[in-house]
């Protein structure tokens, strides 16, 4: 009991969850002004705008400095830990995300892929698992803003 009175007391770790779930939630909103519809997936999924991951790590990276210093090692680990999810997010699960889209192009929009099909099980690949620069830099952002809202109130 005592570590959840603890882990619910973690300021930082609830301002950094309340960060994911705000940018998740931006997703829904943005998807339904650029498509007109309500895409609740949007809510679960790893790719859109803003990047909840970029968005998640920033606050906790800002909140990790402002509380302990910029030249702790908390903010130290955080700070290479924030590098790797950005550069992650925008290279390798951008790249799947391309990969997935060219295989499910070839699998159902192709003879072959039909051919393929009739004789194998093929799932469709989840194409939208990364991010562009500019859905990390709104994550970004956002982040910076929420740690900016806990800093002014709460720390």
């Amino acid at each position: 009991m005592k570590v959840i009175l603890q882990i619910l007391s973690n300021n930082i770790l609830i301002t950094s969850i309340i960060s994911n779930f705000v940018a998740q939630a931006l997703k829904v909103l943005f998807t339904f002004l650029v498509e007109k519809k309500w895409d609740l997936q949007m809510f679960i999924s790893t790719g859109g705008n803003p990047s909840s991951h970029t968005a998640t790590v920033t606050t906790l990276t800002i909140l990790l400095g402002v509380k302990y210093g910029f030249d702790s090692p908390y903010f130290a680990i955080a700070f290479i830990f924030s590098a790797v999810v950005v550069v992650d997010a925008i290279s390798v699960r951008r790249e799947v995300g391309k990969h997935a889209k060219t295989m499910n192009d070839i699998f159902f929009e192709t003879p072959l892929g039909k051919r393929l099909r009739e004789s194998i099980d093929i799932e469709v690949f989840k194409e939208l698992v990364g991010h562009s620069g500019i859905e990390v830099f709104i994550g970004f952002l956002l982040g910076l803003l929420i740690a900016t809202i806990d800093i002014i109130f709460f720390l």
